[in-house]
């Protein structure tokens, strides 16, 4: 197996631990959004693959533009949620809503985001300085970003299954915290 076999498995891995994830926690709404929010990112990043990886010179900071569209679940699902409750009046979306806390998880899948996207930009960087001969060599881009991509992978891979497994107990802390500060309101 080569690591060409090696980085194509990790960019499949996703839809893979998302799809696990699902198993898990699919009784839970917030991690069922959770992770259904991050299916339909994944889903765009393959649509759009196959059209930036032929811009050899910009694909790096299309891919760190694509990053960012990971972290959109993180912040954004709330608010979504809201929104379709709103024009629905799904109960499902209103739990979402109110139920939605940030986790340990997701705090991690922000900084592995974040530094991909930073890999990204400076990979990015250096194949500019390459491009026009401002450096001999592209370090970075031939000997590490393609083996930091792929344990960040594999790591935001980790973080949804740990996402997944820990939702249900998530959920029953945040009913007991509620149920305690409507003891205290009384």
């Amino acid at each position: 197996m080569s690591m060409y076999d090696i980085y194509t498995i990790a960019d499949y891995t996703h839809p893979i631990f998302i799809a696990l994830g699902l198993l898990f926690c699919w009784k839970v709404p917030t991690a069922r959004w959770f992770l259904l929010s991050y299916a339909v990112v994944v889903v765009f990043s393959f649509i759009v693959f196959p059209t930036i990886i032929q811009w050899r010179t910009h694909y790096y900071l299309a891919q760190a533009l694509m990053s960012i569209s990971f972290l959109l679940p993180i912040f954004y699902r709330r608010d979504l949620a809201l929104l379709l409750y709103n024009r629905t009046g799904l109960k499902f979306y209103k739990v979402v809503y109110e139920k939605q806390t940030l986790s340990a998880q997701e705090c991690t899948i922000f900084l592995l985001i974040g530094l991909t996207i930073i890999m990204d930009l400076v990979t990015w960087l250096e194949v500019l300085a390459y491009k026009y001969s401002w450096i001999d060599n592209a370090y970075i881009k031939l000997y590490l970003r393609d083996n930091f991509i792929m344990v960040a992978q594999f790591f935001v891979g980790g973080c949804f299954l740990s996402y997944a497994l820990k939702a249900e107990s998530r959920e029953r802390n945040f009913e007991k915290i509620e149920q305690a500060e409507k003891g205290y309101d009384d």
